[in-house]
């Protein structure tokens, strides 16, 4: 039975998105401080320290973005169900990712055995080598922890609980932050592991998060069979696993974005990574707002009451919009002092304001973009929006910002441009998709279940 009372939220306003995008903003935020807080510690131990961390991360961030994005087929598998009146369902639902969790997680940490030669291939020093190895391989034997709490969040997100998630998200982080001086660097009588103890107190504190999960959620999973569901498995990998290929191959596209930059020198890549921290303020807020818009469609489709998530879609752009213009004005009015704090050498800073001013543009567009993705993953569109990002992705953006490198010796600027074509494409790709309807027209793929 499927009935509009059914809906955990209370509504499609710019309010309810905000009630629900908000917990899911403070831990966005709380990650990213995280990772600011680790940098800080791990700078101390040296460059070469500094560059094998930041190494190692973005290959631990790459081997577990497909499990990431199959997770969120959990919370798409939820929100059908809580709007559809079978939260039984959305529990079981919860139980095949964790079946996936474990045995993907497992897989992946099987990757700690790399070894050093496989960061000497990649063109690090053997110093650099050695170090990223101590925590790469410590960092991706946590796999299981992430996913499994990647799919509890997602659990309690799918039901409109998104602050239960913020909390485990605050805890772990917190944690973190003060084991990290104690395993870096010897303190409270631990011996000094350097890098292995940035990784060795991040693992922990996912432990601890993951812990808090479950002693929260226990209850609930305990009231229905745990075994494997076929075809909810199906309708997970269905969902799910086209955001994992989504944002496996956009890491990917990232990667080489950045040996772009790299290429040309490096006070245009210090440039581009010093913007992006700039921008992600504004970028984590977007993201947020667009989860919070899938988990409201997602109950809506389950309820059958489709008509009301062209209301959720146009709530979910208005708050991006505002938010996202609005630090789009600031890149544009005081980009000087937004750079400021980096301390900045001035030729990197002139190329920096640039880069700015190109951000600002790139929000307006961005935010239609990521309110429109962020509906259609909820109404069960994954596919489409997979393959339109993937495509405009490496058709678009890598041609157009390696033509301007090369052909035009546009520097950081050039490929900020070919990043800027990406999402004006995308925004008319979206423009298109949302307005023929098509995106709402999914079956709810929680009732493929047996009773």
């Amino acid at each position: 039975m499927r009935a509009e009372n059914h809906i955990a939220v209370s509504g499609t306003s710019v309010r309810d998105v905000f009630k629900l995008a908000w917990p899911v903003m403070v831990s966005m935020l709380s990650y990213t401080a995280m990772g600011v807080v680790d940098t800080l510690f791990v700078a101390r131990l040296g460059t070469e320290a500094l560059a094998a961390v930041g190494f190692a991360a973005t290959l631990v961030f790459t081997s577990q973005s497909f499990g990431a994005g199959l997770m969120a087929g959990v919370r798409i598998l939820v929100a059908q169900g809580t709007g559809a009146g079978m939260h039984r369902q959305g529990i079981r639902a919860a139980w095949q990712g964790l079946w996936v969790a474990g045995l993907l997680g497992i897989l992946v940490s099987m990757f700690s055995m790399a070894g050093p030669r496989a960061f000497e291939l990649m063109g690090a020093s053997t110093t650099v080598s050695l170090l990223a190895d101590c925590f790469f391989s410590i960092r991706v034997l946590g796999a299981p922890v992430v996913f499994s709490t990647l799919c509890i969040s997602a659990w309690f997100q799918g039901r409109g609980d998104t602050r239960t998630p913020m909390v485990a998200t605050l805890i772990s982080n917190g944690l973190n932050i003060m084991l990290d001086p104690i395993f870096i660097f010897g303190w409270l009588g631990v011996p000094a592991l350097g890098v292995a103890g940035a990784a060795l107190s991040t693992v922990i504190s996912m432990c601890v998060g993951l812990a808090y999960l479950v002693l929260r959620s226990h209850g609930a999973l305990r009231t229905v069979v745990a075994g494997p569901s076929r075809i909810l498995l199906r309708s997970l990998f269905r969902l799910g696993g086209p955001i994992g290929v989504r944002y496996l191959l956009e890491m990917s596209s990232y990667a080489v974005f950045a040996g772009f930059l790299a290429s040309v020198g490096a006070i245009d890549l210090a440039a581009h990574v010093v913007v992006v921290r700039i921008i992600s303020i504004s970028f984590l807020p977007g993201h947020a707002v667009s989860e919070a818009a899938g988990v409201m469609v997602g109950q809506l489709v389950g309820a059958g009451t489709r008509d009301l998530a062209w209301k959720a879609f146009r709530s979910a752009f208005w708050l991006s919009f505002y938010i996202m213009a609005g630090c789009g004005l600031l890149f544009i009015l005081v980009p000087g002092a937004l750079l400021g704090p980096f301390e900045v050498a001035p030729a990197v800073l002139t190329v920096a304001v640039d880069l700015m001013l190109i951000a600002a543009v790139f929000q307006i567009f961005d935010a239609f973009v990521m309110a429109a993705y962020g509906v259609m993953n909820g109404a069960g569109d994954t596919r489409f929006v997979m393959m339109s990002s993937v495509t405009v992705t490496w058709l678009v953006k890598l041609p157009i910002a390696w033509w301007l490198i090369r052909s035009h010796d546009m520097g950081a600027v050039g490929a900020w441009v070919g990043l800027l074509a990406e999402i004006v494409v995308l925004c008319l790709i979206c423009g298109v998709r949302i307005h023929s309807g098509k995106w709402i027209e999914f079956e709810a793929a929680i009732l493929e279940e047996e009773p």
